[in-house]
């Protein structure tokens, strides 16, 4: 068990692991003036031009939105989980690649590859999570919300997002077009889940089949803790934690199985 979470790994190259989320958490902005304050400026101006698109073109409303910047709150709190992990999961197609010189001329654990990625992709959530409990604090009063519930929505997401992450960076070494199949497949599961739209716009004959989509949950739960919409039930943990679990599990024993053969193709 504490292999499949590489934990010995982590305890005997923690300073690996953490230069590595170093390097990928900052270098995006190395040379830049704002710095990590892209990490908010980003997603506020795809925001800005989604309710310019969703609200006040095609009128789309949730109930409860009484104005434009209660429909962005709404909007940017779904972004948040999903932009994340669409930046980890896109990055983790050439991780491999881009460190062959570590895997041919380094011994060190081939699992940290994937995993910093998905780790530096969360800590990039949590930063804009927090600063939008703010933007929330200021926007209106702190009623019916319960932030402390991210303690436990994060690590799950970074499980989830970790398994995926291990999937295609092991995947990609020997498929190189799968790069180009999952800008498509990242876009379909962007309006698969309830970002732009409110849950009550589905329609019942798919609502089944929709609540298998894993963010469904991820950004109810995150809408629930910082927005107060809705409430988190016991259910909706236990498919987050299953989810998150089995995906985790089974993108290790993937990439563990095809990381045996990266010298041969690299």
């Amino acid at each position: 068990m504490l292999k499949l979470f590489h934990l010995p790994a982590l305890i005997q190259y923690n300073s690996l692991f953490r230069k590595l989320v170093y390097r990928d958490f900052f270098e995006r902005f190395a040379g830049s003036a704002l710095g990590v304050l892209w990490t908010i400026l980003n997603p506020l101006v795809l925001m800005g031009m989604y309710v310019l698109l969703f609200s006040v073109i095609l009128k789309v409303r949730y109930e409860g939105a009484g104005t434009y910047a209660d429909f962005g709150l709404f909007l940017f709190c779904g972004m948040i989980p999903y932009s994340a992990f669409q930046e980890a999961v896109l990055k983790a197609s050439d991780t491999v690649l881009k460190y062959r010189s570590f895997i041919l001329q380094v011994r060190f654990p081939r699992a940290f590859l994937p995993l910093h990625i998905a780790f530096s992709s969360m800590l990039q959530a949590g930063i804009a999570y927090t600063l939008f409990w703010l933007l929330c604090l200021w926007q209106q009063p702190f009623t019916s919300r319960e932030p402390w519930h991210l303690f436990w929505i994060l690590p799950f997401g970074f499980l989830f997002t970790a398994g995926i992450c291990q999937i295609v960076s092991g995947l990609s070494v020997f498929y190189r077009d799968l790069a180009q199949l999952l800008n498509l497949a990242l876009m379909m599961g962007f309006f698969a889940s309830p970002i732009v739209y409110p849950p009550e716009r589905v329609p019942p004959e798919w609502l089944d089949l929709w609540q298998l989509n894993p963010f469904v949950h991820f950004i109810g739960a995150a809408r629930a803790c910082l927005l107060g919409q809705g409430t988190i039930q016991s259910e909706n943990i236990c498919f987050i934690a299953g989810w998150s679990l089995g995906v985790y599990f089974i993108g290790t024993l993937i990439y563990e199985r095809l990381s045996k053969n990266f010298y041969r193709v690299l």
